[in-house]
């Protein structure tokens, strides 16, 4: 009985140890990226709407029918790793859509900043301005983040990633 009682103290002195200790453990990790902080946009402001634009023609797929550009003149690359241009949808009776996109080369998101007015010559802001994965059916933002974003990696200034979308092997 001396000997239960001996027992049942020492065991109810290490779990208040334990529970005093407890807040004490040591906030280490072995995973290689828990420090790395989540990613965030950088500061971005809309280019002006296009006066004299450098439209650089590019392949989306066979089955569309409009032809697309990216303005040279716009296209840049963030320290954020997103690649920021106007884009201008073309279709076949001559109407014409101008945006300014943003393509987040590692996560595979896109966002759409500001659509065009070309009676006012002015940008509407996009309503839903968020980032978002592209559709399975999203033929055009797929091809530039295949063309742009080699290996989800963005490139290392705007002239790279104007030759990356003119050596596109599907041009």
């Amino acid at each position: 009985m001396h000997t239960a009682r001996f027992g049942l103290a020492v065991l109810l002195a290490l779990t208040c140890l334990g529970t005093a200790q407890a807040g004490r453990l040591p906030t280490y990790s072995t995973y290689a990226l828990d420090d790395v902080e989540p990613w965030s946009e950088g500061n971005y402001t809309l280019p002006a709407y296009p006066d004299k634009p450098e439209w650089v023609g590019f392949y989306v797929h066979h089955t569309l029918n409009n032809q697309y550009f990216v303005d040279a003149k716009t296209l840049s690359v963030g320290e954020d790793g997103v690649v920021h241009f106007i884009l201008r949808v073309l279709s076949p009776s001559g109407a014409e859509n101008l945006s300014v996109e943003g393509i987040h080369c590692q996560d595979s998101n896109y966002r759409s900043y500001a659509f065009g007015d070309s009676y006012n010559k002015r940008w509407i802001e996009a309503t839903r301005a968020d980032w978002r994965k592209f559709a399975y059916d999203d033929k055009l933002r797929q091809r530039l983040h295949e063309d742009i974003c080699i290996d989800k990696t963005p490139p290392k200034s705007a002239e790279a990633a104007l030759q990356l979308l003119k050596k596109a092997p599907w041009r």
